[in-house]
């Protein structure tokens, strides 16, 4: 009986002394899975906090804005990395030809209406610096052009200096050969370029030429060095023409109200397009251009299709912009390899000027190495007493197309070029009613001289009002 209680007792004092020890290892056991807890939800609130962040900087670059500016409905990414936009260009012109002498076998020139140009297209920006274009053309006569206007691709993220804008690029479109076409055709002073610079533009640039080339531009300057080849669509061609266009322009004196452009270009062809079907190469080169107006397509100043090697042609450009007056005059010569013959050369010029009634100004554009149009103060709106934007201009522009002619009454001397000699004086009356839409009646007096091979005059001389109605994009 001691026995069993002295068991008894031991093991009460056992208990009694081991329950303070197990008390004290489950409280830490409890204070050391709180203090993990606390842990995990720590780093599951900082995990969740980071997801979140991760979240929105994810929708901030999936986001995009839509906006219509001046019609032009655009899709921009909030970071500005990704854009897309529409362009459409609508021009319907509208004119009357009134020949003060038509010479026997010349064209009746027909009065009537033509939709000048017709386009729809898209541009947009991938990745920030990869850019793309593609536009189409549905107007004109159906017989000049190619249907595709522009189609390429540039990148723009080559910055070979500070203040150095680069853009590398390649497909098909137009570069600028001269300050007359570094306007855009949306913003002209007149229906169609001068003479000169239309023809000229179209040797180895134009629209929907194939190219590949840099164009660079700095607050001040513009510059562009471009290989071409044919103009897409084209057809007769067994080897296609080759060619380069290079032109700096400069704006060497500016301020808030004025600016002064000069500037220089050359083009050339070092390969004349094979015509010939045969094994023979049939290399020729012809130069010719209408009246500045596209309603009737004849061409009144043609050299005829001439065996050529090649050609190179030359510009000059001066400009001057003060306040509401703009001037501007640019001088071509354009040389012709020609085989079998004496090497002809071809010339001409041009002078325009326009006043913007309602004060609005043109402004030099670095980009382009040009002048930019007119853009209203205030829109069109009587009920406001506003009338949009009001600008007379007026040009003079000479082309010729003559060499080693020799006189009337003659025959034309061995391997002389009787491509005729065109003048056309023009003045033009622009409304702008808002930035999307414009409206121009012009004047123009031609005066074409010409010869035929043997020795009678074939010029004419005509009287032509016109009219356009555009909206732009």
């Amino acid at each position: 009986m001691s026995k069993l209680l002295r068991t008894s007792a031991l093991a009460v004092l056992i208990s009694s002394a081991s329950a303070p020890a197990l008390a004290q290892t489950s409280d830490e056991r409890i204070a050391a899975l709180e203090a993990k807890i606390a842990a995990l939800t720590g780093e599951l609130s900082e995990l969740k906090a980071e997801t979140q962040k991760a979240n929105q900087e994810v929708n901030k670059k999936l986001a995009a804005t839509a906006t219509l500016s001046n019609g032009r409905p655009t899709i921009t990414s909030a970071d500005g990395s990704q854009k897309f936009a529409l362009r459409g260009i609508v021009q319907f012109d509208a004119a009357a030809y009134d020949s003060r002498n038509t010479p026997p076998g010349a064209t009746d020139l027909n009065s009537g209406t033509n939709f000048r140009r017709a386009r729809l297209g898209v541009e947009g920006t991938v990745a920030k610096h990869w850019n793309y274009v593609l536009t189409a053309d549905f107007g004109g006569s159906g017989t000049e052009g190619a249907q595709l206007n522009a189609g390429y691709i540039e990148y723009t993220g080559w910055k070979p200096a500070d203040g150095v804008n680069a853009r590398l690029r390649i497909g098909a479109w137009a570069t600028p050969t001269g300050l007359e076409d570094a306007t855009s055709n949306t913003e002209g002073l007149f229906l169609e370029r001068a003479a000169v610079a239309e023809m000229v533009r179209n040797l180895a640039g134009g629209d929907a030429r194939s190219s590949v080339g840099a164009l660079f531009n700095g607050e001040r300057w513009y510059a562009s060095a471009v290989l071409t080849g044919g103009l897409v669509g084209g057809s007769g061609e067994f080897d296609e023409q080759a060619g380069y266009l290079g032109r700096i322009a400069l704006n060497p004196i500016a301020g808030k109200d004025y600016a002064i452009h000069v500037g220089a270009n050359v083009q050339g062809v070092f390969e004349v397009a094979d015509t010939g079907a045969g094994a023979a190469k049939v290399t020729q080169l012809r130069l010719r251009e209408r009246p500045e107006l596209r309603v009737d397509g004849t061409r009144l100043v043609d050299t005829g299709a001439l065996a050529a090697s090649g050609l190179t042609a030359y510009g000059l450009e001066l400009g001057a912009q003060y306040r509401n007056l703009q001037i501007s005059a640019e001088a071509f010569r354009v040389d012709l390899d020609r085989i079998a013959a004496f090497n002809p050369s071809f010339d001409g010029w041009y002078v325009q000027g326009a006043w913007t009634i309602t004060g609005e100004s043109h402004g030099w554009n670095s980009a382009s190495g040009g002048f930019r149009g007119v853009k209203p103060a205030k829109n069109f709106n009587p009920a406001d007493g506003t009338w949009g934007a009001w600008e007379i201009a007026a040009r003079y522009s000479v082309l010729d197309l003559n060499d080693r002619a020799g006189s009337a009454g003659a025959a034309a001397p061995a391997g002389g070029v009787r491509g005729g000699e065109q003048t056309v004086a023009t003045v033009s009356l622009n409304w702008y009613p808002n930035a999307v839409y414009r409206f121009q009646a012009q004047y123009q007096r031609v005066d074409v001289d010409r010869l035929n091979a043997t020795g009678v005059e074939v010029g004419q001389d005509v009287d032509i009002v016109s009219l356009r109605s555009q909206f732009a994009f």
